[in-house]
Formats: structure tokens, sequence, C-alpha cells
């Protein structure tokens, strides 16, 4: 039998390093370094145990909801200040809402519509409601929070996707929405924030209908899918930035905050890395788990961490893998328990915050309601659920804030597949993040076996000390400023590869 051993790579600049443990919990504890005033600690948080299940205003750590008889909440976007932007669909309220932190599911305001979908800037009050009625496609854009909208612009006969037709720049700077006129090739409506009139209406031509669309942290780089191929599109030359071929029509997409990061897939997952103009997107690696295909993916703005979620044809379970972009070998992989797929349990949406060390899963959920809809996730060196909220129904849209400290999650009342009408809104105070995090530090390794450790985010060209568990001295670096990978095996060797 082997021996296991426990590493702990801690990086310190020319400052102390003070070690505090919590009592034990149900629940494997996290361990950070963390920025405080007398500079950097290393902390051991304890679990939080348990699955919440949702009922209106008995769970404190669902800090709102709301609940529509029936009408369907469709989008959900955190923006600044706890606010929460929404949309909804299909019956009476047909609305774009703005929610405050401590509303008590009550909207501060409220715009009508039909069919609305909604997003905001996650860094900025930029929101914005796409809607379509029976002459096409109407934008409106506020600066949050006052209720009057600052532009409308409108585009008769134009069609939105169904899968992800809005996407707002994380610095609120820039819109982008897919759609079409019936039976045409996808157009991408590009707009500044700050004018109803868009940068450019870009057609891509021959390659079919518009289906998803995601966009980089300042919004310069717009990627979207139309039919089977995935265009990038540059706002600031106005130009295709490169078009990837997909060889089937699948909406797992999603860029990196500069843009120069992009996976998607379907029988595998695929992360490209951008190389230059003649280049454009090359292969870093590929991953698949067999017998799975990747629906939902989500990349941090950082550029470090992949969460990707799966699904079989039988349509059973969900399988979660956690990927550090240096690595095809998943750092871990998680597998939501096995229903009988009747009603199709399939991830709706995912979303990571910026530096990759959270993520929300919202699913479909399963007839024998074995597994809850809304999943938080610590990106750890295993499979770690810090927060459950079992929903009543389905879940078709999630947001995670920059930093982790809340979340928003929406749906339909009753599953997905069964007919009916009726829809949910949750927003989630977690409480699992301190002061700023720059790292996570705990590492599991096995004799012979490899795992990897990171992001290290190493921000001033000084001298770091790396130190294990006894607190012996393993290395001293000298590395520039950049975000660097440690590789440790069995023989506590260690490799530090910066990745940007």
């Amino acid at each position: 039998m082997k021996k296991k051993l426990f590493v702990i790579v801690i990086l310190v600049i020319l400052a102390p390093v003070v070690w505090s443990c919590a009592e034990p919990a149900i629940q494997k504890d996290a361990v950070h370094i963390q920025d405080t005033e007398s500079g950097p600690y290393l902390i051991q948080y304890q679990g939080i145990p348990g699955t919440y299940r949702w009922s209106e205003n008995s769970d404190q750590s669902v800090l709102w909801s709301r609940y529509l008889t029936d009408a369907i909440f469709q989008t959900t976007s955190n923006t600044i200040n706890g606010y929460v932007f929404s949309g909804t669909y299909l019956n009476p309220p047909k609305e774009a809402g703005l929610y405050a932190q401590t509303c008590g599911g009550v909207p501060d305001w409220v715009y009508n519509g039909e069919r609305m979908y909604t997003d905001a800037g996650d860094a900025s009050f930029t929101l914005v409601a796409a809607d379509n009625d029976a002459l096409g496609l109407n934008v409106t854009k506020w600066t949050g929070p006052d209720s009057i909208p600052e532009w409308s612009a409108s585009f008769p006969s134009y069609v939105m996707s169904n899968y992800g037709p809005i996407a707002v720049s994380d610095d609120g700077s820039t819109i982008s929405i897919i759609a079409a006129p019936s039976g045409a090739d996808a157009h991408l409506l590009l707009f500044d924030a700050g004018s109803a009139t868009p940068l450019i209406d870009y057609v891509a031509t021959g390659l079919g209908f518009p289906r998803y669309v995601k966009i980089s942290a300042d919004g310069r780089y717009t990627a979207f899918i139309a039919l089977s191929t995935i265009v990038v599109f540059d706002r600031d030359s106005l130009i295709v930035r490169d078009q990837i071929p997909m060889g089937f029509t699948n909406s797992a997409l999603d860029i990196s905050g500069d843009g120069n990061l992009i996976a998607w897939g379907w029988p595998s997952l695929r992360v490209q890395a951008w190389v230059d103009t003649l280049s454009g997107y090359q292969d870093l690696w590929s991953w698949s788990p067999g017998g799975h295909y990747v629906n939902r993916i989500a990349i941090s703005n950082d550029g470090t961490t992949i969460v990707s979620c799966w699904y079989t044809t039988s349509h059973n379970s969900i399988k979660v893998a956690m990927h550090n972009v240096g690595s095809s070998v998943p750092l871990w992989i998680y597998d939501y328990p096995t229903s009988s797929g009747t009603y199709q349990e399939s991830a709706a949406d995912v979303d990571i915050t910026n530096n990759g060390a959270y993520f929300i899963i919202g699913s479909w959920g399963d007839a024998a309601n074995l597994n809850p809809e809304v999943h938080i996730f610590q990106r750890d060196t295993t499979p770690y659920v810090y927060y459950s909220v079992d929903m009543p129904g389905s879940m078709f849209s999630v947001d995670i804030n920059n930093d982790g400290t809340y979340a928003t999650a929406c749906g339909k009342h009753i599953h997905a597949n069964v007919s009916g009408r009726g829809g949910d809104i949750i927003e989630i105070g977690t409480d699992i993040v301190g002061k700023k995090e720059y790292s996570e530090t705990a590492l599991v390794a096995w004799d012979g076996a490899t795992v990897f450790a990171g992001p290290l985010r190493l921000p001033e060209d000084k001298k770091y000390k790396i130190f294990d568990i006894t607190g012996r001295q393993i290395q001293t670096l000298n590395p520039s400023p950049g975000v660097y990978f440690v590789e440790i095996d069995g023989k506590i060797t260690l490799k530090v590869v910066k990745i940007r």
C-alpha cells in the first residue's frame, strides 16, 4: 500500500508565515494564503457542511428569493453592490427586474417586455435587456440603479438565439448580442455601452444561425457560435480575429478575461491559446472522460482555471471536471449521484470567479430529486462543495460575483422537461471569502504521482521562499511577475512553470 504524502507549499516575500488551524469539519477544510495587514498568513478555513433545502426565508444562506406563479426566470446576473438583474418570459410578469441585496425578493424596479434576456457588468453598473416581440429585437440599456433607460434600440425582424444570446463585458464597456432575421446567418450586434447605435452589425456570411456568445472582461473580444463555427471578433479593429470550425453544433464555449484563451467542445474539451495573426488560436490540449459530452464551460478571467460540465446520452448524471490551464490532467473530477434520467439531468449554466477559486453550477435536476440544483464549489485539489441549494425545479441561469461572496440562480419552478409554469430566483450569501486571496496552497500527493498547484500569482519582481509542511525551506525563487503553476511529485521535487 502506498504511503500518502502531504505537502503544503508556502510562498513568502521575506515575511513570516503563521499557521492557524480550525476545528475539524464534516467536509474537508480549505487552506489558503491570505493577504493581511501583517503580511501573508497561512489560514485553514473550516469547511461548511450540509445541503441547504430551499424554501422561502428559511435558509440564512439564501439572502432573498422570489417565486412567480406563471412567469419563468431565464437569466440572472450579479453586478456591483450586491445587486442582481434578471429577466423573465412565457407568462406575465414578462419583465427585466433589478433586485437589491436587502430587497426581500421585491424588485426595486421592473421594465416590461415579452421575452427578456438580461446581463450586467460584474464590475460596472451597466444593465442590458434584450427582448424579442412580434416586431423584432429591442435592446435597452440602463446605468443602474436608475430605473430610467439610458437608451433603447430596435432591429425589426431580428430574432435572438435561445442559447445565450447576450453578453456584457465585466467592465460594462461593451455589449454583444447575436441575432438574425428569420432563416439568415448570424449577426453580431456590437455596442459601446454609451450609444444606441451599434459599432457594427457584423454578418457571419455562410456560417449559419446564431447560437451562443461570450465576451472578454474588457469587451475587446467577443466569441460567438454560428451554427458549428466559432467566430472571435475584435471590437477595436472591428474585424474577425479568428474562425474555428467545430465540426458539430453545441454551446460549450468560453473565453478568458484577456481573450487569449478559448475553450470549447462536445465529445472532448478543447483548449486553445492565441498565437498571432498568422496562426490564430492553436491547441494547448484536449481532454475527454469518455462516454460523456461537454455542454458548459467556464474560464476564470485570469486564464488559469477551467471548469467543464458533462452529460451522458442517458442524461442520468453530471460530471464536473476542474483543470489548471497548464495541464490536460484534471485537478479533480466530481460526479453527481446517478438518477433515472427520466427528466434529463444536465448542467444549464456555470460561472466562475475572476481567480478561479470558486464556481457555481445550476442544473435541471432529476426525477427522484437526488441532486440539489445549485452547487457552489471551491477550486481545490479535491472536489469540495461549499454550498448546495435544493430548488423546487430546474435552474437555467447562475452567476457568482468576482470574489465569490455572493451568487444568484434562477429558473423554472418545476422541471424543465415537465409541462407547467412558474419561476424562482434566489440570491445566496456565501461567507466563503475573507480578505484578498492570491494563492491556493493545499496539496496532496501520492508516491510516484504528480499533482499540480496553482495558480500562484507572483505580482512583484522579488525573491520568494518555498517551504514544506515541516517548515523546511525547499527552494528560493527569483521569478519575474506573472502567473505560475507548481508541479510536485512523490519525491517532493518541485518545478515552477510560468504560464502568463
